[in-house]
């Protein structure tokens, strides 16, 4: 069990005891004043607009025995001898040392991952395998920012193995959550337009995913050969790490083969054979790094199966959801990009019934967004829907282009939020109706499947 003490945190990190102990154990972390659990440790991070610190008082009264804030100048202690507090010049940069000092005690296996698309799929499918011979701690829901992923490794008890997942949105990022996670197995799933707003180039958005090697002495590197950024790589990376591939077009060190898809997808993996996991083709690619590290691990062919075989992806991702009278939500409100909206329509061909698709915007995209919005269109044309609903600011080009390519006007609506077409589409549905939600997080999708799964309600014998 390797646990963190007040004294750690002086020791590590730029920060000062202004009261309390210093033998005191740092427990749970939380950097929400309002979810403060009893005896935990309050970080009061300072964002663009507020600093978190303030609300100390709030965090005391929430059951905290631990806050960390910045210079505070009316601070007021009355009635919290019992407390506590630590000051520091950078709270935010304070949870980050202390998680990296943590980290330094970690002898197991840290597996980091990240990617365009497919990291959390990745994550909860390794979880899912690994869990079958190791103790494992994973990132939960999206927890993988400069924020979230210090927070995960805080989590840590006495686990073998974690599980990271890695964002970005810029250069660096990434390599700070390198050197902070220092991971021994390090996935990249793909290279696509995602945050190509802020790097402008694919070219960049590589570069900034490979920073996830900086923090590693050895190990190895696991990339998609199928992706065009990554089978073509040219970056020169350290020679204690063994590069591995995998892919199911292009030759790999791990390939899938036999693949049938359907509302199941099924398909072999060397020598093992009729591997299932629920979803479309897409997610094989989230599988096959998995398996390969589950080899490199020493699980067994029957331990790897079985996790793959029983495995559950995190809600809101291709999620099957029963409603009544038969209608089949699939809710992928979680995230979006141009081929992720692909691989969901794809999915979505596997259903019979009446098909009504809702999109909302791709975040992030910058100058990109008209552009691939309006690609986006052209493809839905390609596929066999019924009704088209937008959601968001750029949206409204997927229906321009959509009409453009031969669907009909009288088939398309627009909406500007989530909440103004709730009931536009919940009038459109009809028995054994098949109704794909889609689009990044930021516009809220989640709030229109919740709104109709209280409208139809699940249906608990499908």
């Amino acid at each position: 069990m390797i646990k963190i003490t007040v004294k750690d945190i002086l020791e590590n990190c730029d920060a000062k005891l202004l009261i309390g102990d210093e033998k005191q154990e740092v427990k749970q972390c939380f950097v929400d004043s309002k979810k403060v659990k009893e005896g935990g440790c309050f970080f009061g991070i300072k964002g663009n607009h507020v600093d978190g610190s303030i609300y100390y008082k709030e965090a005391f009264d929430n059951g905290a025995s631990i806050c960390i804030i910045s210079k505070i100048y009316d601070l007021d202690l009355k009635g919290y001898d019992d407390k506590t507090v630590i000051v520091s010049n950078d709270v935010k940069k304070c949870l980050q040392d202390i998680a990296r000092y943590k980290r330094s005690l970690f002898n197991g296996t840290v597996i980091g991952i990240t990617g365009s698309v497919g990291k959390t799929s990745t994550k909860d499918i390794l979880s899912s395998i690994l869990s079958e011979n190791f103790k494992v701690l994973k990132t939960n829901g999206n927890e993988n920012s400069q924020i979230g992923l210090p927070l995960t490794i805080l989590r840590l008890k006495d686990e073998d193995v974690m599980i990271l997942e890695m964002g970005m949105s810029n250069l660096l990022e990434m390599h700070n959550l390198s050197l902070i996670a220092k991971p021994n197995i390090a996935i990249i799933t793909n290279v696509f337009d995602s945050h190509i707003g802020n790097l402008k180039t694919r070219e960049n958005i590589l570069k900034a995913k490979m920073e996830i090697i900086d923090g590693m002495d050895k190990g190895y590197l696991i990339i998609n050969n199928d992706n065009d950024m990554l089978s073509n790589l040219n970056v020169e990376i350290n020679p204690l790490i063994n590069v591995m591939t995998f892919g199911i077009k292009n030759k790999s060190n791990v390939m899938a083969h036999n693949i049938i898809t359907g509302i199941e997808t099924t398909f072999d993996i060397d020598d093992i054979n009729e591997l299932k996991i629920k979803g479309g083709k897409c997610l094989v690619y989230n599988v096959l790094p998995a398996y390969l590290v589950g080899k490199l691990l020493g699980l067994s062919r029957s331990m790897i199966k079985k996790g793959i075989n029983e495995c559950h992806v995190e809600k809101h991702r291709l999620e099957i959801i029963n409603l009544n009278y038969g209608v089949t939500l699939i809710d992928d409100s979680y995230n979006a990009s141009y081929n992720s909206v692909k691989a969901a329509l794809e999915y979505m061909e596997n259903f019979n019934g009446r098909k009504i698709l809702v999109l909302g915007d791709i975040l992030q995209l910058g100058k990109e967004s008209k552009k691939i919005h309006k690609k986006i269109g052209k493809l839905v044309s390609l596929f066999n829907i019924d009704y088209l609903i937008t959601i968001g600011k750029y949206s409204k080009y997927i229906k321009k282009e959509a009409q453009k390519n031969g669907m009909k006007r009288r088939c398309t609506k627009h909406f500007k939020n989530e909440v103004k077409s709730g009931k536009h589409v919940k009038s459109l549905i009809k028995k054994n109706d098949v109704l794909l939600i889609k689009g990044s997080n930021g516009i809220n999708l989640v709030n229109l499947v919740n709104y109709l799964k209280n409208s139809f309600k699940i249906d608990e014998d499908a």
